[in-house]
């Protein structure tokens, strides 16, 4: 009997950190994995040679450096982010991320490294969409789980239409089924601009949906690696460093 209760018992242990239940601070650890989803340019993205580029991806690897670590990207789609970081799957959230009230009951956030403005995506040829009131009757194309997804769910009279992928959305404004679909402005201009969709979409109008800035995402217990982290935002802050990192991805 007592065999077979050291037997469980150790099989429960096991389960429960592949739940995420319980873990070290992963400041210990030499390798972290830090997820995100690459289909968000400016902050994170593809080029050509299927490279993993874009602002967060600079950011995270300088961060890192500064505080001795390496790192192992996880490329996952948007919604599975959270979860995944919760349950030990990934270290580190660096994907664009609003640190917004709802998010931050279930993760420590960093302290904020941009702010920016949404922008409606249209067509290129409709110029029916200018304000939110335009909107109405009309089919929204989001990334599933972002703050566009949650702010469009309450706009009055939408139909929405949800991707794991920002350029799904995208594609589906062009083929005409969808009228519009909601992004951060960097993202839009990017989008707006690529060889696969310029001149085929617009930017519509810009609107505000949240004034909680972009942040990196983290386990609320991993306290030793959130105080490295935010000390080393600080010192980009002060030096200049980070905001020529935005002047290098974001089109102002």
């Amino acid at each position: 009997m007592k065999k077979c209760l050291i037997v469980l018992l150790v099989v429960s242990l096991v389960g429960f950190s592949g739940l995420g239940i319980a873990f070290g601070d992963a400041m210990d650890k030499d390798v972290l994995k830090v997820g995100t989803e690459s289909t968000y340019p400016p902050f994170e993205f593809r080029d050509k040679n299927n490279n993993l580029v874009g602002f967060d991806i600079e950011l995270m690897e300088t961060i890192a450096k500064r505080i001795g670590k390496k790192i192992e990207w996880v490329d996952m789609p948007f919604d599975s982010l959270i979860p995944a970081l919760l349950a030990g799957k990934i270290d580190i959230i660096a994907a664009g991320m609003s640190a917004t009230e709802e998010r931050a009951k279930k993760v420590a956030f960093s302290i904020p490294y941009y702010i920016s403005l949404s922008s409606f995506v249209v067509r290129a040829d409709d110029n029916s969409i200018k304000t939110l009131d335009d909107l109405k009757g009309k089919t929204i194309a989001v990334q599933l789980g972002t703050v566009q997804d949650t702010f469009c769910s309450k706009i009055p009279g939408v139909t929405m239409k949800r991707f794991q992928k920002f350029d799904d959305c995208v594609r589906e404004v062009v083929l005409g089924r969808a009228d519009a679909t909601l992004m951060d402005k960097p993202v839009a201009v990017k989008f707006c601009e690529s060889k696969d969709f310029k001149g085929k979409v617009k930017i519509a109008f810009d609107q505000v949906i949240t004034e909680a800035g972009k942040a990196l995402a983290l386990r609320k217990e991993d306290t030793k690696l959130l105080q490295a982290i935010n000390k080393v935002l600080e010192e980009m802050k002060a030096s200049g460093e980070l905001q020529a990192l935005i002047d290098k991805w974001f089109k102002q």
